[in-house]
């Protein structure tokens, strides 16, 4: 039996929707289904998908709720579920994917005899005009998920959603990806579970294009509280998923926090600020400086006074 790829796009925004279609209907390697899954938008999502019913095995779904709004990894797993390929592929609204992506999939699923859980490709970020804004190192072609785990928090290479294909009993078996505040986090933490006991395998020789718009909810401001929150609730879920490797994880996610931290697009207020301090030093024990003047360090890291909460703050 043919191996079966479902394409499966939780879509809200309709601004690179047509974009994110267009890459996918190059595929040199048209074997998959693409599910288009309208979470309640006010934007014209249907007419996007139906522009490409001659191009594409495609299926638009609208629903009339807004989930997302309320929990992304929700409306994510909702519209997995509509899905029953053996393989699902989340992608996004707004991000691209190279002409040879498809085959490039099948390729290593003949390869390594379709023995993985996880297939991932390398990403490289985009902005809004399609131009390339980082490139970090390719993930290795065969990692356990504890090795990826350490390997983010130390952000030596790119990872996001889009660029991982996975099985769906895997998907079904685990109940889906896990719920964290505006998926933040949600599928780094969903890797480590759908990986279990067997190695993540990377395919090499096609790319992924994260786009930070500015409008998708990680380059967007206006979140800090739930991300903040999101990231401390990392930290505390791979604390309990390893807990014989607490020490080394421990001065792995403290600086990989704060780095965070400083990049979530939104200023804590003091009062916000002063509670998370309260839970990191609890946290993070016997760490200098203290967790207040870090959170201020990194939350002002890239104004014109970083330097000076710099030296203020010895961080």
């Amino acid at each position: 039996m043919a191996v079966q790829l479902g394409i499966v796009i939780p879509a809200y925004k309709a601004k690179y929707l047509d974009a994110a279609l267009m890459s996918i209907a190059a595929q040199t390697n048209k074997s998959f289904k693409v599910y288009v899954c309208d979470d309640g938008s006010k934007e014209d999502i249907k007419s996007i998908a139906n522009k490409y019913t001659d191009q594409l095995d495609i299926q638009y779904h609208r629903f009339d709720e807004n989930l997302g709004g309320r929990s992304l990894v929700q409306h994510w797993n909702r519209s997995i579920a509509l899905a029953n390929e053996e393989w699902l592929w989340l992608f996004s609204d707004d991000d691209v994917l190279a002409p040879g992506c498809v085959q490039a999939f099948f390729d290593a699923l003949q390869i390594t005899q379709s023995q993985h859980n996880l297939y991932r490709f390398n990403i490289e970020m985009i902005d809004a005009n399609d131009e390339v804004i980082c490139v970090k190192e390719p993930h290795p072609t065969t990692e356990t998920g504890y090795e990826f785990l350490k390997r983010r928090l130390q952000s030596k290479s790119l990872s996001a959603v889009v660029e991982y294909v996975f099985k769906k009993e895997v998907f079904d078996a685990s109940n889906g990806f896990d719920d964290f505040p505006l998926a933040y986090c949600a599928d780094d933490a969903t890797w480590l579970k759908f990986a279990g006991n067997l190695l993540i395998f990377t395919i090499q020789s096609q790319k992924i294009y994260w786009r930070a718009s500015g409008i998708n909810i990680s380059s967007s401001g206006g979140f800090q509280t739930q991300k903040m929150e999101a990231l401390l609730k990392f930290v505390k879920h791979i604390l309990n998923k390893y807990p014989e490797n607490k020490t080394e994880l421990l001065q792995l996610a403290e600086p990989w926090f704060y780095e965070n931290l400083g990049y979530i697009h939104g200023r804590l207020s003091f009062w916000e600020a002063m509670k998370l301090s309260f839970k990191l030093n609890a946290l993070f024990k016997g760490s200098k400086p203290g967790a207040m003047k870090k959170i201020i360090a990194s939350q002002l890291r890239n104004t014109r006074f970083a330097d000076k909460v710099q030296k203020w703050s010895g961080y």
